[in-house]
């Protein structure tokens, strides 16, 4: 676009596009804004830009980055020409996509932008990325546990988090506390009251004190995180790492499974020997371990069998039986499980439930999974 336009045409259209929050230089003198839209300085986010590059790797070229909550693609743009491979940045507001679209074009950068929403984000459509950056975002997040469980999932290697937090002034500081029979620690987080018109990408709704979002990082998932404290004692920035790009299934946030029965019978024998085959997608995020020797392996990923009554609600035999995974089951791929059980002595109408479980920690069911129930005539 920078060879059909001249500067006059590509200043009429940044005028049109306004306003803007984002400084960006378009070349030969031009750039998106020269006064501030709303109290902040002139050239941002240049500033916060030079606090955040400490967080970033030294070396950039051919990682894959996404930007969350892009707003006219500053920094996508400083990462694309620092050698960024893949570069996508999202927003929630339109009006901020035309204008990272724009000043794209105008510059000439293989960047992508999409309208989204924080909580769309989803590898199994985005793919993972390297580099995610989050700034100035989780305070606009009215679910916030979930954005960063979002913003977990579509991490490879490395979070970096920018945001306003508790004023450190006003904290009272971490202490531990009774809950339920348990003194866990808690950690400072301030709700800011919107009127009921709030729009969520524009209002605040929660300014997390330190100790609280490092708590939040670590409870979504992430290994490691270090704190880079902002020249402001009202913000932060964070640098969230992973070891894997998944968790393993002793991380029962991202545990999910759709099953199929392939192969098995509705009427039998009393205590006749019955063999099932059903077919498991790993429709989570997470790595479904499987069993070793022990059958107590914490965070195992089983195939299970309960056997209820007909139109009953109490089970006959809870875990009437088991099967272990052929192998490892990464997200997205599937396995077929061949499950043997012995029928109930007593002949009359059951029905079974197929069920997945990470040993010692959940029942996918319980985790919003469907279960399969089948019908079986004892005779």
């Amino acid at each position: 676009m920078s060879e059909r336009l001249t500067g006059d045409e590509i200043r009429a259209r940044v005028e049109r596009l306004g306003p803007w929050f984002h400084c960006i230089e378009l070349g030969g003198g031009l750039r998106t804004k020269t006064e501030s839209a709303i109290g902040e300085p002139v050239e941002h986010p240049r500033p916060t830009w030079e606090k955040v590059t400490a967080c970033l790797p030294k070396e950039m070229a051919g990682r894959s980055l996404l930007d969350v909550g892009c707003n006219a693609g500053f920094y996508a743009v400083e990462l694309k020409r620092r050698g960024a491979g893949r570069v996508l940045g999202v927003d929630s507001q339109r009006n901020l996509v035309r204008q990272a679209l724009f000043v794209r074009d105008v510059l000439g950068l293989d960047i992508e932008y999409r309208r989204m929403s924080v909580y769309d984000l989803d590898p199994r459509e985005l793919g993972q990325f390297d580099v995610t950056l989050a700034l100035g975002l989780v305070y606009h997040c009215k679910h916030l546990v979930l954005a960063l469980e979002r913003l977990y999932a579509v991490t490879r290697e490395l979070l970096v988090l920018e945001t306003a937090i508790y004023p450190p002034e006003k904290s009272p500081g971490s202490f531990t506390y009774e809950v339920g029979g348990l003194r866990p620690l808690l950690h400072p987080l301030a709700y800011v009251e919107n009127p009921g018109e709030a729009k969520e990408a524009i209002y605040n709704w929660f300014l997390p004190g330190v100790e609280a979002l490092c708590a939040l990082a670590r409870n979504v998932g992430f290994d490691e995180v270090e704190v880079f404290p902002a020249t402001q004692t009202d913000r932060t920035i964070l640098a969230c790492r992973k070891r894997e790009p998944y968790p393993d299934s002793r991380s029962i946030t991202y545990l999910a499974a759709a099953l199929t029965l392939e192969e098995g019978t509705s009427r039998c024998q009393a205590g006749e020997v019955l063999r099932f085959r059903v077919r498991a997608e790993n429709t989570g995020l997470a790595r479904w371990l499987r069993a070793g020797e022990a059958e107590t392996d914490r965070g195992a990923v089983h195939l299970v069998a309960h056997v209820f009554g007909e139109g009953g609600e109490e089970p006959v035999s809870w875990y009437h039986a088991g099967a272990y995974l052929p192998a490892d089951v990464a997200p997205g791929e599937s396995v077929s499980v061949e499950i043997a059980m012995r029928a109930p002595d007593v002949p009359g109408g059951y029905r079974l439930e197929f069920d997945m479980v990470s040993e010692h920690l959940a029942w996918f069911e319980d985790l919003g999974s469907e279960v399969i129930r089948h019908p079986l005539r004892v005779e």
